[in-house]
């Protein structure tokens, strides 16, 4: 390819990342990139060991090496990619131990943040609650495992901004994500994520303001944790620029 051809590729990236920048008020090209990424890994069309190649990042998003590393920084922050010295980034591929740990921790959290919810919700949060599970349910017929996923972990999500702890909320948040990349490895494809029939029992417990809500959430995330089959997998390759360029 041309000096002059790849110019005017690399300048196009760059258009079209300032261009999906703007459609977010307030968006900066690394405030795109970082979406983009972070939505591609929950929703997996970047799988857990998929390699995040710097280059490739910088053409997709007409960003400069130091931009992208500050991406895959905040990302590495949060544990959703891993930075391997001289060796780039990978999407983090979490191990069997780590699993067990990631619902160890949500069966701790995630009881006192149902039981704040049921003292502390709305009628208007338990009204965006049940939305929600509308979604799920849709989406669960339509077997679009890739949305179930994210739909799940903003369920789990939803129910803790409504109990009204940031702190709580920070925290389940990086453990969603986290799990989702644990589903994603370790859960069979045919099997449900989250089965909305339980999301619906959860939230007839929320309803009625029951004390046993808790016990609810926590047979729920011990339902999930059984549905995974902890084995370690082979890392997958994957094309970034299909996953990460702007549409055609």
């Amino acid at each position: 390819m041309s000096k002059t051809a790849t110019s005017g590729r690399k300048t196009a990236k760059r258009a079209a990342a300032k261009e999906a920048a703007a459609a977010v008020p307030g968006a900066s090209a690394i405030d795109v990139a970082y979406e983009r990424i972070y939505a591609a890994i929950i929703d997996h069309s970047l799988p857990p060991g998929a390699r995040l190649v710097e280059n490739r990042l910088c053409e997709i998003f007409g960003l400069g090496r130091t931009r992208v590393r500050q991406v895959l920084q905040k990302l590495a922050s949060e544990r959703l990619v891993t930075l391997l010295p001289n060796r780039g980034a990978i999407v983090t591929l979490p191990t069997v131990q780590e699993a067990l740990d990631i619902f160890e921790a949500r069966r701790l959290l995630e009881p006192a943040i149902v039981a704040r919810f049921v003292e502390k919700a709305s009628r208007a949060d338990l009204q965006r609650i049940r939305d929600h599970l509308q979604k799920e349910k849709a989406v669960a017929k339509r077997n679009d495992r890739r949305v179930a996923i994210r739909l799940s972990g903003e369920f789990h999500l939803i129910i803790a901004e409504c109990a009204g702890n940031a702190t709580l909320l920070e925290l389940l948040r990086e453990l969603v994500s986290r799990s989702s990349l644990i589903i994603a490895v370790y859960q069979e494809a045919a099997t449900t994520c989250c089965p909305p029939d339980e999301h619906q029992d959860l939230v007839s417990a929320l309803e009625k303001r029951s004390p046993d809500a808790a016990q609810h959430m926590l047979h729920h995330l011990d339902h999930v944790l059984a549905d995974l089959r902890l084995q370690e997998p082979p890392a997958p390759g994957v094309d970034l620029l299909a996953v990460l360029g702007e549409p055609a």
